[in-house]
């Protein structure tokens, strides 16, 4: 091109490649430049371009040609060794120039610049393609970039690895010169040089990148395919309908090219802001190319019409050779077939779980039933796990300590270790132990359920990929819209048959130890509708101690659903006795052996030892818990002392008659730790040490290992194992430094915790304990490599967490740091700490409130912010604390405003929640900083408006917003046909109800909470439980929309009025029609009054008792009542806030001092009233 002579057939590749490289390192050689092609152009008349079928002019269209080009034009007739092969070179039209006349100008303008015309050029700009695809692929294993892409978690290493496979492809053919094709000398290789070259940083722009370049590749290696069968084919009809089809597919890839192309050419700054490709762009030109694919293949297989049979066997083992080239195209490529195949593979690792709550989990207690225990209860499980047609769930409920979670445990490692071959499997599985962080919290059991599940049921992932990507706050949700969407919709979906299949069993264990009552209801009531399930075999076991909460929530349960048995109820008193004996048995002869195995113990143990009768006064001790006899083993297998020694410390307990059967198990191990040391100065030591250390590991709200207790206590690790290790009896306490330190059963937190130990030197005082935990959480975060700005570097302000490396964060953020910054303020709490301006919280908050938002943020814990302010706001104290109350409530403000951009990018706090917070905002002028690097910011309000927050989800208007009466929930009914729950004090979204298939009007709550009404254009009423989400009713008979609905206030009569002027009266527990009011208008307001006895509507009153009589309505409202009357907000007889137009439309509600609007936006805006003034000037 530039008059460097073509290289000869002799010449090697490396040899013609290194002496066309021009460039040092990483530079490219210089492109020909377009002006230096310009006069290699050829012009197309229709002389020139014959086809059977059409006739085109493209007297004006130019392509660029060149020797080796102008030689290529005329590919395309089959070989004449092949059957028919009649045709010529000269005789067929010319492929890649009618690939280039479907081009657009622009587009056939920018790829001329970047297809070569001489074999050698194209040859080194393969390589050098190659060598930036390797360049990409070390970037990407250094960075280990992953990236979501339609719903799917992509490796981008494994995309350049692809990209680099694709190239080896075209470059493995041997010297181009003798193998040229069109797809060689069509495809704009500088092009796609330049693209692989071009300098990017972020994980989305190279992710878009290689994805983009792996599909156009891998496309052009199926159209590469496609045409070698088309050029051995003889001129037919049906050979022409082929080329058209395959000249389609490649003027589509050579569009997709030069888009990418087209950006390249922009600046760098400008190209420096978006990828090559979008997302969308990708996804459509993967799909438009499968279609176009599937046309090619139709086409192809249609090539036989015309032959005799010999030609046809012979196309029909070409045609197999066809399928089998692009199997193993397919087999390279990371999507399917088309959009819809497409098997959306879900990263586990996004999927926020409880660690350590699953079976086997690290860290875990392994203790299951010894063979010979248990064994007539574990078959009656086995049996019930087996049984296709058994009850789904079975509830083993017993005292603490009497063996529940060890049987949990074995029934877990039976399930697991069943298989297929059983019939059954262990589906999931979540042990709750309240202390233990997301462990003892109902917030993760469900997606910790869903990320097990989504491993053993087939076709699972997919489906729950889908709502994930739909909805990715939905971990954040209310139970009820968990369960529904990541677990009992995708299993309703799933294309299973019920007879034959698996059953898969989820163990759940001590479900009392979940720390709100509430969620405990709502767990059984909504794992019960399971039972209805025909797409799979689900049944839940579950274990708990006999509390209230939990009897309460299986009242509401069928027993068809569900059997129960109390294990000291069901097991005789003498199976609990020889279970007891039998493990008493088999745990002493370990200790036998081992004692005797080790030379230095001293006198071995008699081989009868301990003896029938010391074994039967153990087991009189500690019937029927498991726990008394399992903590004996422990205490005497300690081995630091003589066994016989630690066997009598136990029968010769003072008192061990007479004390409690927890006591006299827990108190033998604590006189013992505490009988150390003789001095009493070093005794004083001992006992500090024991309420510092272990009274933290009986108080923390999460399990720290050894190495993040020293650093939250600042003490050293050694001085921790020393304290702990005569306590392995009830502790487990591991080798390691970084596994978590548990008590081994509630039982021993609540005993230390007692009343009755408090006068011991060993007793735990709790709320004193908080406060000096407190104390070391201050420390830490305030102390040298604590809290500040920008904790982990970020590159620029508005790097997204996502983007992140999860490594960085937790090398910076330690665990014993990310514990002071979510539970601190909890230690405030339980410490009973009254605060005040001049306490240290307020120092704390003061120095580094910004940059504790930045830590919770970086930890995907933002959303408990708000909570832990408000938790702050009810312990300051009420003298002389005004500043510390402003600056709490100004925090509130901030994050409710901000919290939805710091959560997605961390370093917002300080710049764009800065920026435009109010000129008279604390926060702004205390904590915060306008940055550097913006010269002029906006001026902003001097003050907070009233407006509290705006709720933002719904996609369409607002018609209608009502308060539970308790004012712990809003519910908001839009067009886009959902009923949306919200937190008004966090702004979070708890629930989307959808069902309706029309816009939904109205919304009210029953005066209990207990159902939720809605009312819609598709002429029903609708009734939820707000708690679970989940449809209770469906009221039909209307038959137009239904404009408004009211409870009763005793909750036993639902009103609805309708289009039809209609006012009906329904049964909420039935859902049966008790009354139909005909004549009544269009009625858009119902609210009953006098005892339920009275209906007030729009045209007056009507007597419920009686058939209807109209009677003028009249106004009722509290003087103190806040109402909206003629665009005001007024409170008694005095006009407070004037409405603007977007507020008058009537969808508010109130509740106390709290308005909340439904807008035309999608929107829901909260206004918040404070007459506190009121009482301080009386």
């Amino acid at each position: 091109m530039s008059g460097n002579p073509t290289p000869s057939a002799k010449t090697s590749r490396r040899q013609r490649v290194l002496a066309c490289l021009t460039f040092r390192g990483r530079a490219s050689p210089p492109l020909p430049s377009p002006s230096s092609r310009s006069n290699q152009t050829v012009t197309l008349s229709t002389a020139q371009v014959t086809n059977s079928s059409s006739t085109q002019d493209v007297s004006s269209s130019t392509i660029p040609a060149g020797p080796v080009l102008t030689d290529l034009l005329t590919v395309g007739a089959a070989p004449q060794s092949s059957p028919q092969a009649t045709s010529t070179p000269s005789s067929n039209p010319n492929l890649l120039h009618d690939v280039l006349k479907r081009l657009s100008d622009d587009d056939r303008a920018i790829l001329q610049d970047y297809m070569f015309h001489n074999a050698s050029d194209i040859d080194v700009a393969l390589e050098q393609a190659l060598a930036a695809a390797k360049e990409k692929q070390r970037c990407c294993i250094e960075k280990r970039w992953t990236f979501t892409f339609t719903g799917r978690t992509v490796v981008v290493k494994e995309q350049a690895d692809k990209v680099v496979g694709w190239l080896n492809r075209f470059t493995a053919v041997g010297d181009i010169v003798a193998n040229v094709d069109p797809v060689h000398v069509g495809l704009p290789w500088a092009g796609i040089r330049l693209l692989l070259e071009a300098a990017v940083s972020e994980a989305n722009q190279i992710t878009s990148l290689l994805v983009g370049c792996e599909i156009a590749l891998y496309m052009a290696n199926r159209l590469k395919a496609y045409i070698e069968f088309f050029h051995q084919l003889p001129t037919t009809l049906t050979r022409t309908n082929l080329k058209t089809a395959v000249t389609e597919l490649y003027a589509h890839i050579l569009g997709f090219l030069a888009r990418a192309i087209r950006i390249y050419q922009t600046s760098t700054s400008y190209r420096a802001l978006r990828a090559f490709w979008s997302k969308g762009e990708i996804v459509d030109f993967e799909k438009s190319c499968n279609e176009l694919g599937v046309r090619v293949e139709i086409e192809a297989s249609n090539c036989d019409r015309s032959l005799d049979a010999h030609d046809r066997e012979w196309l029909a083992k070409l045609n197999q050779d066809l399928q089998r080239v692009l199997e193993e195209l397919k087999r390279s490529h990371w999507l399917q077939e088309s959009l819809d195949q497409l098997k959306i593979k879900i990263d586990l690792d996004k999927l926020p779980y409880a660690k350590g709550a699953m079976y086997n989990s690290h860290g875990d207690d392994y203790i299951t039933c010894h063979s010979d225990t248990r064994v007539d209860l574990l078959h009656e499980i086995y049996d019930w796990a087996r049984h296709p047609h058994s009850k789904s769930i079975f509830w083993l409920s017993g005292w603490a300590g009497i063996g529940k979670s060890t049987i949990s445990r074995t029934v877990a490692e039976w399930l697991a270790g069943q298989g297929s071959l059983g019939g059954v499997n262990l589906g999931a599985s979540f042990f709750f132990k309240r202390g233990e962080g997301d462990r003892g919290s109902a917030s993760r059991f469900f997606p910790t359920i869903t990320r097990e599940l989504i491993t053993k049921i087939p076709g699972l992932d997919a489906l729950v990929a889908q709502v994930v990507a739909q909805d990715p706050l939905i971990f954040d949700k209310k139970l009820g819209e968990q369960f529904d969407k990541l677990i009992y919709q995708p299993l309703r979906q799933m294309k299973l048959i019920t007879s034959g299949t698996l059953t898969f069993v989820v163990v759940v264990d001590a479900l009392d130890e979940c720390e709100k009552e509430g969620d405990v209801k709502v767990i059984i009531d909504l794992w019960s509708q399971l039972a209805h399930l025909t797409t799979v075999r689900l049944k839940l076991l579950l274990t708990s101690r006999p509390e209230l909460p939990i009897q309460l929530g299986f009242k509401d349960v069928s027993t068809a659903v569900h059997q129960d048995m109390v294990l000291q109820n069901a097991v005789p008193h003498e199976t609990i006795q020889h279970d007891i004996l039998i493990f008493l048995k088999d745990a002493f002869g370990k200790i036998r052996n081992r004692f005797n195995q080790d030379p230095l113990s001293g006198k071995p143990l008699d081989k009868n030892w301990p003896g029938d009768k010391r074994l039967q006064s153990l087991v009189d001790i500690a019937v029927p818990l498991f726990i008394v006899a399992s903590t004996i083993y422990r205490f005497v297998d300690d081995p630091d002392w003589d066994p016989r020694e630690q066997l009598e410390t136990i029968l010769q307990f003072p008192g061990i008659g007479k004390l409690e059967q927890i006591a006299r198990t827990y108190l033998p191990v604590l006189s013992q730790w505490s009988a150390r040391s003789d001095d009493s100065h070093n005794k004083n030591k001992l006992y500090q040490d024991f309420r510092m250390i272990i009274g933290s590991v009986v108080s923390l709200a999460e399990p720290l290992s050894r190495q993040s207790l020293a650093v939250l206590l600042n003490i050293s690790p050694d001085t921790i194992i020393r304290r702990l290790r005569p306590l392995h009896s009830v502790l487990q306490i591991p080798d390691d430094l970084d596994t978590p330190i548990r008590t081994l059963h509630l039982s021993f937190n609540e005993f230390l915790l007692s009343d009755r130990l408090q006068l011991e030197p060993f007793g735990v005082n709790g709320p004193a304990t908080h406060r000096m935990l407190f104390s070391q959480c201050l420390q830490l975060l305030s102390g040298p490599g604590g809290l500040q700005e920008n904790m982990c570097k970020l590159e620029y302000p508005g790097k997204l967490r996502r983007d992140v490396d999860q490594t960085s964060i937790n090398d910076r953020l330690s665990p014993a740091f990310q514990y002071a910054c979510r539970y601190w303020i909890q230690h405030v709490e339980h410490g009973k700490i009254e605060i005040h301006n001049q306490d240290d919280v307020r120092l704390f908050l003061q120095k580094h409130f910004l940059h504790w938002l930045e830590a919770m943020s970086l930890m995907d814990r933002l959303a408990e912010v708000i909570e832990q302010i408000r938790t702050l706001q009810s312990l300051v104290s009420s003298n002389n604390s005004s500043y510390l109350s402003d600056f709490l409530q100004d925090a509130q403000r901030i994050v409710l405003a901000d919290r939805h951009f710091v959560d997605l990018a961390p370093l917002q706090i300080y710049s764009s929640a800065m920026i435009f917070a109010p000129q008279t905002s604390i926060i702004r002028n205390i904590c915060g900083r306008i940055p550097s690097w913006i010269r002029k910011f906006p001026i902003t309000p001097i003050t907070w408006s009233l407006e509290l927050q705006k709720l933002e989800g719904h996609t369409e208007w607002v018609n209608a917003v009502a308060f539970s009466q308790d004012g712990l929930l809003l519910a908001s009914a839009s067009n886009d046909q959902t009923v949306r729950l919200w937190n008004p004090t966090t702004g979070q979204e708890v629930q989307k109800l959808e069902g309706h298939t029309d816009e939904v009007r109205a919304v009210v709550f029953s005066q209990d909470g207990s159902l939720l009404a809605s009312a819609s254009g598709d002429q029903t009423v609708r009734l939820w439980n707000p708690t679970t989400g989940q449809e209770v009713q469906k009221l039909e008979g209307h038959t137009d929309w239904v404009s408004t609905v009211a409870f009763s206030q005793d909750g036993s009569l639902l009103a609805s009025a309708s289009g039809d002027q209609t006012v009906r009266l329904w049964n909420p527990t039935t859902g049966q029609e008790v009354q139909k009011l005909e004549h009544q208008g269009y009625t858009t307001t119902l609210n009953f009054t006098d005892g339920d006895s009275i209906l007030l509507t729009d045209y007056g009153t009507i007597k419920i008792e009686k058939n209807f009589a109209l009677v003028r309505a009249t106004e009722f409202y509290s003087n103190q009542a806040l109402v909206i009357k003629n665009n005001w907000i007024r409170r008694g007889d005095h006009n407070l806030l004037w409405l603007p137009q977007e507020y008058r439309r009537g969808r508010s509600t109130s509740h106390s001092n709290t308005f909340a609007f439904g807008l035309n936006t999608g929107q829901v805006s909260i206004l918040d009233f404070d007459f506190s003034f009121e009482s301080s000037e009386k």
